[in-house]
């Protein structure tokens, strides 16, 4: 009987294994900055050529290797890290498994430059495919350097499911951000396509993630740190004011390796839900140095997942810190009659958030000057919608049967009520239309229009608005640009992750350009991989139509009442926004008939 099972060659055991690796240029990028860091460097440069689908070099000044060890670094499970498997349970460096190198080389053309600083003379080695090509002495700095040229060269598959370079570039900042932050006695520097990206010099961690955040963050990062016997956590939180639409900035180190935890960012979400708006996210960076004998990070090839043996004490005393931190943040020298009652709101779990916080029965300041007023609140509880909004999204409506319509012309009257409700008769129904979140629909049918080749008219700004972005943020901004280009925007580069805007579509107002930008990043960065392509022109759309609408407060004419009935009602979805939240409440004569008796 003939024997079917066969050892497989080298080669094509590490492309397997570089599918788990590898699996887009930043995986490269993040695994040799971290053998940079592990070799001692104090200086690493890193140039990206076509977001890294044609070039990634990474150089470092740290040791270097012999020309031996540059030879066996390209070996599946070569590693200077551990020699016992009880190595595994005091894990300190970046790497450890020995599986990067030669998983890149086995999808990329690699050419190696090391030199150790007691070597007069080099190492240059050039592998491909798994394959080696040459091996040779060469002159060259003490260190290493790797450039990863043609990535999946030789898995054409693979490359043809890269996504645009923005994406791709987006993903390396990224990973360059996770390996900088825990560093910042570092020299780091970012170059794509010859254009710097990051110059990051040494400085203390506070200046390193200004220097990463942006200037905004000058003065607004409070530090926290807290040891006991079992943990160190230490790190910044930012005022709550500084708050951010995606979770793009929130970081978790362990000792000083990123990873991602779901249960230790609720400690922190649950600490800042009293101080900021819901569906805002805080800005942290928290560092956790504890003996690595209590933690597993073997689990998962990119070792981001971890394991804690006692991970409920890191909650504790992590949720503790930061409404500690908050606490003193709202702390102030100014009188203040209700600040004793909103730090007891910051400890206290059943407490009404701090702005809910009343002196008596007096909202202070502002009750003893105002009238009673209707609450929108209980106007809303009492016409409920019978449909829960949560369910529907508005590309689910658009493929069900439409809601009933009725046309402008057949409402005889129209009403402002309260704050921003347009009270308005049809037939025998009475509809309260919600202005901001109709407003939203009718903005967001528009813009969808122009995907199927419709055109809106743009206006010149007098005075052309400039809008400063993070380099991740510019990133994003960059894969949504055609798009933006495309529905009557004209927005330039102006200098290093700066944006100049010159016209805008005629129905966005000029103030509010800056949140539309805002709120489109966020949007994108949100998005999964899977559903990018699909959703990319309705999440911009939709972040346009809810930054551009009219608000509650202001105040609309007869002929504006009139004009945004009739233009919800020639929506497809008129019933809902683009968020999926109830647009009208219709109220018929029969209910009225019903509830009067």
């Amino acid at each position: 009987m003939d024997h079917i099972i066969e050892l497989l060659p080298d080669s094509i055991a590490n492309q397997i294994a570089a599918g788990e690796v590898v699996q887009r240029p930043a995986s490269v990028v993040k695994e040799l900055l971290e053998n940079a860091v592990d070799a001692g460097a104090s200086h690493v440069e890193v140039v990206i050529k076509n977001a890294g689908k044609t070039l990634i070099q990474v150089s470092d000044d740290g040791c270097g290797m012999s020309a031996q060890d540059a030879r066996m670094c390209f070996e599946r499970h070569a590693t200077s890290k551990i020699r016992r498997a009880e190595d595994l349970f005091g894990i300190r460096t970046l790497g450890f498994r020995g599986e990067a190198l030669a998983s890149i080389a086995a999808v990329a053309q690699v050419r190696l430059r090391t030199r150790l600083h007691n070597e007069e003379i080099g190492t240059e080695l050039e592998i491909a495919g798994s394959e080696l090509k040459s091996q040779k002495a060469c002159v060259c700095p003490p260190g290493s350097s790797f450039a990863v040229k043609n990535l999946f060269f030789n898995v054409p598959a693979r490359r043809n499911f890269l996504k645009s370079n923005p994406v791709e570039m987006r993903h390396i900042v990224q990973e360059f951000i996770r390996v900088a932050i825990p560093n910042p006695h570092i020299h780091f520097s970012l170059i794509h396509n010859d254009t710097p990206v990051f110059q990051l010099p040494p400085a203390k961690l506070e200046q390193r993630l200004v220097d990463i955040w942006g200037k905004d963050m000058q003065g607004k990062l409070k530090r926290i740190e807290e040891s006991t016997g079992y943990v160190t956590i230490s790190g910044f939180i930012a005022d709550p004011e500084i708050y951010k639409k995606s979770r793009g900035d929130q970081y978790f180190f362990v000792n000083k390796r990123f990873i991602k935890s779901p249960y230790l960012h609720h400690a922190i979400s649950t600490a800042y839900q009293d101080f900021i708006p819901d569906k805002k996210h805080p800005v942290y960076c928290v560092f956790l140095e504890l003996d690595p004998v209590h933690v597993d990070i073997n689990i998962h090839p990119t070792k981001t997942e971890v394991k804690f043996d006692d991970e409920r004490t890191i909650y504790v005393l992590l949720h503790s810190m930061v409404k500690r931190g908050l606490g003193e943040h709202v702390q102030s020298p100014t009188l203040d009659f209700e600040q004793n009652q909103i730090k007891e709101a910051i400890y206290s779990s059943t407490s009404k958030p701090p702005s809910e916080v009343t002196v008596g029965s007096f909202k202070f300041g502002t009750a003893a000057r105002e009238k009673p007023q209707f609450r929108k609140e209980d106007w809303e509880q009492l016409y409920q919608p019978a449909t829960p909004s949560q369910q529907l999204s508005p590309t689910q409506l658009f493929g069900t049967e439409k809601l009933p319509k009725t046309t402008a012309e057949s409402h005889t009257f129209w009403v402002r009520f309260h704050h921003g409700y347009i009270l308005t008769q049809a037939a025998d129904k009475l509809y309260i239309i919600h202005q901001q979140l109709a407003h939203q629909r009718v903005l967001f049918e528009k813009f969808l229009k122009l995907k199927a080749g419709g055109k809106l008219a743009s206006q010149t700004l007098l005075f052309p608005q400039t809008i400063e972005l993070s380099p991740v943020d510019f990133l994003a901004f960059k894969e949504a640009e055609p798009t933006l280009l495309a529905m009557g925007f004209e927005i330039k580069e102006f200098g290093t992750n700066t944006l100049i805007v010159y016209a805008t579509p005629a129905e966005i107002p000029t103030g509010k350009i800056c949140d539309i930008i805002e709120q489109m990043v966020a949007d994108i960065q949100e998005m999964g991989k899977a559903q990018f392509r699909e959703k990319l022109y309705e999440s911009i759309a939709r972040a346009v139509a809810m930054r551009s609408a009219v608000s509650m407060q202001q105040q609309l004419g007869q002929e504006e009442m009139k004009k945004l009935v009739k233009d919800l009602f020639k929506c497809e979805a008129p019933g809902y926004s683009p968020k999926g939240k109830p647009t009208y409440k219709e109220i018929s004569v029969l209910e009225l008939e019903k509830y009067f008796g």
